[in-house]
């Protein structure tokens, strides 16, 4: 039942990021999931705080994104996810 509420709650939150930012849908897999954890840990709001980072995403620059997504208070107050997820994303 814990993963079928889950399922349900990742698949809301992920129309919900395709709503506010539309070209997630075209991005590659990896790079769009770390944009879902990101979401469910930061919530929709706290992620739209990463302004650099989701204009860097929707042009495709990921290198650079992901030396965005570490320059930030997140990336310090949980380093070793952060450097996971930036990697993910560096190496898109």
């Amino acid at each position: 039942i814990a993963d079928m509420i889950l399922e349900r709650k990742l698949n809301k939150l992920e129309a919900r990021i395709d709503s506010k930012f539309p070209f997630a849908e075209d991005l590659p897999r990896n790079v769009k999931d770390v944009m879902i954890e990101m979401c469910y840990q930061l919530g929709v709001g706290g992620f739209s705080k990463f302004k650099q980072t989701i204009t860097l995403l929707r042009l495709g620059n990921y290198k650079e994104a992901a030396d965005e997504m570490l320059d930030s208070r997140w990336a310090t107050q949980t380093p070793n996810r952060a450097q996971k997820l930036a990697s993910i994303v560096r190496n898109a």
